[in-house]
């Protein structure tokens, strides 16, 4: 019996269906092989990027072949400006900025949405959402995805994914590819940052070992200068008036030599780290006089408005030498370029406190090329319990010095360290104004203190030794018992700071070896737990 035409008809429509569902499904694993080794080669050349301008190449170049986005930007977070700015590439070449404190327009409401509340952010039309609300624009995506980039509960920027040829959201599979890779950035820039640390790190090394060598030389010059300082004083006083003149020139000029080598000396000495009343006005002075010379090679002219008062701060004569001249040093290279060839040196005190003010041509951007020797400079200060600013002052730049000056006793003689050794304490507390306060009490006393935010406060206290941990209560800032116990075996001494006295805090804190300091803090009270956390860490001493 013979089928019908129609049957064997319908077998070949059955086959060329199945062979094209076939073809079909080969097709499409293939696109998903080719999609998963794309994803598995980005994520490796984004750890193994060196730099976020390559990160952001790869990412414009890689993803829009793994999802349906056509366009990819990434923004990361300036803490200097306050706001997320994009990373440059060769696509998108113009660099864009949006404050995370504002309320932007356009595509940036969305990525400082995202950035603020950690959350991914998926726009389906941009010109009809209400947050962005852009309109239409020739080149903007149609729809847009913003995903955070999270280390630690640390927010560092945002990644925007948009898409020209669409609307509607981006799938469930392209959101977990673009927050998979978010977090892959995220920990690819702390890797980074650690890098550059200890880049630095070995920097700092090679200084240490190119100061000790310029030591060595410059002791040895010292002999010779001197005994030509004696010579040349010993001739004039013999000489005829011909030859006086030159010969006075030679003994300044040696005596100047002599000047270099002693502060030379003087800085590549392994740094004494006890705090001493000292006389930061004179110590000011002092390094205006030393750098005069230069000063009139380069035709500067120097305003000099020092307090003829003495400001007496108790801290490290070295550490303080070098933020001045640092600071002094770079205020003069910016001035020397500039039309105006001045710079205005200003102390003035109040309130306890001591304020130098070195103002000088230029604007604030330039000084943000500076920004490892100021912050370097900041560290610093902030130790000495004061505060460094980088003012724009209408076509020229401030950098503004607040010390604190040592407290006087009731009889009005000064208050010199305590007697006890000093100690080198942990310091967490988020609010910085109160963190400047303690700096301030604990510096005064002669003590190290180190800031450090409360996530990090157990890996720094069993990396390196210190006498005590002082944590400061604060709302909604994590919880201080959460962290006693694991750095307790690390720090002999824990003092917690509260708004008020508790007694029965305190008596439990005592049980565990710890101490309470109720705002505001009494120095005597003060007094008496940074003695009781002395004898607590004298055998470790």
């Amino acid at each position: 019996m013979n089928m019908p035409v129609y049957f064997w008809a319908a077998c070949g429509v059955l086959l060329a269906l199945l062979a094209g569902a076939w073809w079909a499904r080969a097709q499409h694993l293939k696109a998903q092989r080719r999609s998963m080794r794309a994803f598995y080669s980005l994520s490796e050349e984004i750890f193994a990027a060196a730099s976020p301008s390559e990160i952001a190449e790869k990412l414009a170049a890689i993803l829009p072949s793994i999802t349906q986005a056509t366009n990819v930007r990434l923004y990361l977070l300036n803490r200097r400006t306050k706001s997320i700015e994009s990373v440059p590439t060769a696509a998108d070449p113009e660099p864009t900025a949006a404050s995370i404190e504002g309320e932007p327009e356009g595509l940036a409401a969305g990525a400082v949405k995202c950035f603020r509340n950690h959350v991914l952010v998926n726009i389906p039309d941009v010109r009809r959402n209400p947050l962005v609300n852009s309109g239409w624009k020739a080149g903007l995506p149609r729809s847009a995805m913003f995903v955070p980039l999270l280390a630690e509960s640390d927010a560092l920027g945002v990644i925007e994914a948009g898409s020209t040829r669409r609307l509607g959201y981006f799938t469930p599979d392209e959101q977990a590819t673009i927050q998979h890779l978010a977090k892959q950035v995220a920990a690819s820039m702390k890797l980074q940052a650690q890098k550059a640390v200890q880049e630095q790190l070995f920097r700092s090394e090679k200084l240490a070992a190119t100061g000790q060598l310029i030591s060595g030389v410059a002791s040895d010059l010292r002999g010779p200068l001197d005994r030509i300082v004696e010579l040349s004083a010993s001739l004039a006083a013999e000489s005829s008036p011909a030859i006086d003149r030159d010969l006075k020139q030679l003994a300044a000029e040696a005596r100047r030599a002599s000047e270099i080598v002693a502060r030379l000396v003087s800085f590549a000495r392994p740094g004494e780290t006890a705090a001493r009343p000292m006389d930061v006005n004179a110590l000011a002075g002092s390094l205006l006089q030393f750098r005069e010379p230069e000063w009139k090679a380069l035709d500067l002219r120097v305003q000099n408005h020092l307090s003829p008062e003495p400001a007496l701060l108790l801290g490290v004569q070295g550490q303080m030498e070098q933020v001045f001249l640092n600071l002094l040093v770079y205020a003069e290279q910016c001035a020397s370029r500039a039309a105006a060839k001045t710079l205005e040196v200003t102390s003035s005190l109040m309130a306890g406190r001591v304020i130098f003010e070195i103002r000088f041509p230029g604007d604030a951007s330039e000084s943000a090329s500076n920004d490892a020797n100021l912050e370097v400079c900041r560290t610093i200060v902030q130790n000495h319990g004061g505060d460094l600013r980088v003012r724009d002052a209408h076509g020229s730049v401030s950098f503004d010095v607040d010390l604190p000056l040592a407290p006087q006793a009731e009889s009005g003689t000064r208050r010199s360290a305590s007697p006890g050794r000093v100690q080198t304490l942990l310091l967490v507390d988020p609010d910085l104004g109160a963190q400047r306060q303690l700096l301030g009490l604990l510096a005064a006393r002669g003590h190290r203190v180190v800031p450090v935010r409360a996530e990090e406060a157990a890996d720094l206290a069993h990396r390196s030794r210190f006498d005590a941990v002082v944590w400061a209560v604060r709302p909604g800032a994590s919880k201080w018992s959460d962290f006693q116990e694991s750095l307790g075996r690390a720090v002999p001494s824990f003092i917690l700071v509260s708004d008020g006295y508790a007694a029965e805090l305190a008596a439990e804190l005592a049980e565990r070896g710890g101490f309470l300091l109720g705002r505001p803090i009494q120095e005597s009270e003060l007094e008496r737990v940074l003695e009781a956390v002395e004898t607590r860490a004298g055998p470790r001493a």
